[in-house]
C-alpha cells in the first residue's frame, strides 16, 4: 500500500515508518523538504500552507501520487481530512487517523 504521512520532517513521522515496513510512505510537509533519495520514502512539498484550502490540498497531492490511504499528523490537517473524509474514500483514499501522542 502506498501510504502519504504528513508532518513528514517530524520525529512523529519518522517514527512512524517502522509500522509500515511493507508499505511505500511518502512523507509530505510544507514548505521545502529534504531531497534525498531513501529506498524507504519519499519527501513531497505540499507548498505553502494554506489553512482555507488544506483538504483539497491533501486530496490533489493524494491523487497525484497515486496513494491508497493518508495519515495526516498536524491537528490542523487532521480536523479537515476528517471532515472531509467521505470526499477522500469516494476516490479510494482510506484516511488513518494517528494516536494521540502522535498529533502535532
Amino acid at each position: 500500500m502506498k501510504i502519504l504521512i504528513t508532518a513528514g520532517k517530524s520525529v512523529q513521522a519518522l517514527k512512524l515508518l517502522a509500522a509500515y515496513p511493507t508499505d511505500t510512505i511518502v512523507l509530505a510537509d510544507y514548505g521545502e523538504v529534504p531531497l534525498f533519495p531513501s529506498e524507504k520514502y519519499t519527501f513531497l512539498s505540499l507548498g505553502e500552507r494554506n489553512d482555507d484550502i488544506i483538504a483539497h490540498n491533501l486530496l490533489n497531492h493524494s491523487l497525484n501520487e497515486g496513494v491508497e490511504a493518508i495519515l495526516p499528523l498536524y491537528a490542523f490537517e487532521l480536523a479537515e481530512v476528517i471532515k472531509s473524509k467521505v470526499l477522500f474514500e469516494e476516490f479510494s483514499i482510506h484516511v488513518l487517523t494517528p494516536e494521540d501522542n502522535q498529533v502535532i
